[in-house]
């Protein structure tokens, strides 16, 4: 969403990104405006908890802090700067505050005339953008992205080709766990705004944007999902790809740190660790998470036995674990390293698994959450990386990462043409070397006409 930010304030907007207090610095280094909506002590509470980093109860727990922390409070600061023609909401898919408040925001707005389009209606009151950084939260029946582990009794959850069972699954999981999570306040703020009747089923489609919706990631990652939601269905707008985004947040790698002549220390400003000369694994756990430091030193002692050395980035923690066969490092550029490494092990957030495709590295990713289970899945279909699903498979799963990491990797291309305009509906079609950010800021700015 700072990528995207950055590419909309270069083309004159003035772009505000409601976050976590821990992220202020990212969103004001990039020259945006910051709207804390969470405070540090409670982003901390959340991310350090076993339980949130688990399937069900992570799910659960990143449902209820949307409906209960985040949702009147952003919602109160779209109705402080909003400005009827001028604004475009741009909304994360759990953004539900922006859904309601461009949705209530239609149903106010007076007719232009007596002929006057519904689309135009709309125009004179609010538009928003819905981004889908990965895949995984848009349904399909037949081939439906994974959201639970690929092992035991969750590997039957939602099962390719059981289109039936699986539209079923997700009535279910509606009707008995989404629609009672953030179904009360939702629906008590579009009676409350405009009148209007409960909405049920909120992420099924409503939640979708009727203006536009946008995926972070190349048609070709999710196909299926592209082709299903490419045309528009209901009210929802169709999807676009943009592809990956690709951003680090830093500029050029300086000439010293690219000869590996920067000394290491834990002084340094973020990316000027000095570039890795051996091909080492590069090993991080995320920016939110916290731990994996037993796994870290599992896997330099199996990387030892091969002679290749580990690099653990843990911006968290950077030092946290003494090891002869590890480098800890802080934050660091995976734009910049990536080149310089034999393969990456992760736990398969869009962001690290975009930059391991776009580099041809291997990875193995240990997925725990949220869209993890599908990026993963994705990754080891097109042969690109494994998957790790047991902790007990880690040697022979690092075995696989490290021959994969001697040949280089095949990443497939986009759609043929014919589909690739159908996803990128104006000159993006053609012009596929742009930059998905600066893609992605066109399609938005283009909302205002």
């Amino acid at each position: 969403m700072v990528a995207i930010g950055r590419e909309l304030d270069a083309i004159g907007f003035e772009c505000h990104i409601s976050v976590a207090e821990p992220y202020v610095d990212v969103v004001e280094k990039a020259g945006l405006h910051a709207n804390v909506v969470i405070d540090s002590e409670s982003f901390h509470r959340v991310v350090s908890q076993t339980q949130f980093w688990k399937p069900w109860t992570g799910a659960r727990r990143v449902l209820t802090e949307v409906a209960e922390k985040f949702f009147h409070p952003h919602l109160q600061f779209i109705d402080q700067m909003f400005v009827a023609g001028e604004t475009v909401l741009v909304a994360h898919p759990l953004d539900f505050a922006s859904r309601v408040f461009q949705e209530t925001q239609v149903a106010k707005a007076p007719r232009i005339s007596q002929d006057a389009s519904s689309d135009q209606t709309a125009a004179s009151a609010c538009r928003l953008s819905s981004v889908h950084l990965a895949p995984a939260m848009l349904r399909h029946s037949v081939t439906p992205p994974r959201l639970l582990p690929d092992r035991g009794w969750t590997r039957g959850m939602l099962p390719q080709g059981w289109s039936r069972l699986n539209r079923m699954t997700y009535l279910l999981a509606d009707v008995m766990f989404l629609d009672r999570v953030i179904g009360g306040p939702v629906n008590a703020e579009r009676k409350r705004r405009a009148g209007l009747s409960p909405q049920r089923r909120l992420m099924q489609q409503w939640w979708r944007s009727p203006d536009q919706v946008l995926g972070l990631y190349p048609a070709w990652f999710a196909s299926e999902i592209f082709e299903k939601y490419s045309v528009r269905s209901g009210t929802a707008a169709p999807l676009q790809c943009v592809g990956f985004p690709l951003d680090d947040g830093v500029g050029p790698v300086s000439d010293e740190v690219e000869a590996g002549g920067h000394d290491g220390g834990q002084d340094q400003s973020a990316g000027a660790e000095s570039l890795p000369l051996d091909r080492p694994l590069l090993v991080t756990t995320g920016s939110a998470h916290h731990g994996d430091e037993s796994l870290v030193i599992r896997i330099a002692d199996l990387c030892e036995a091969a002679g290749v050395g580990v690099v653990w980035c843990c911006p968290s923690n950077p030092g946290g674990v003494v090891h002869r066969n590890i480098r800890s490092v802080g934050y660091v550029p995976l734009g910049h390293w990536l080149p310089h490494c034999r393969g990456i092990v992760h736990h398969g957030g869009i962001g690290t698994t975009s930059r391991a495709i776009d580099a041809k590295v291997p990875q193995l990713i240990r997925p725990m959450a949220f869209d993890q289970f599908d990026n993963a899945a994705r990754v080891e279909r097109f042969g690109l990386g494994v998957s790790l699903r047991r902790d007990s498979d880690l040697a022979s799963a690092i075995a696989a990462l490290l021959a994969m990491g001697n040949v280089p990797l095949s990443v497939p291309q986009d759609l043929p043409r014919a589909d690739q305009a159908r996803g990128m509906s104006d000159r993006a079609a053609s012009d596929r070397h742009e930059p998905a950010a600066r893609r992605a800021a066109r399609l938005i700015a283009s909302l205002l006409g």
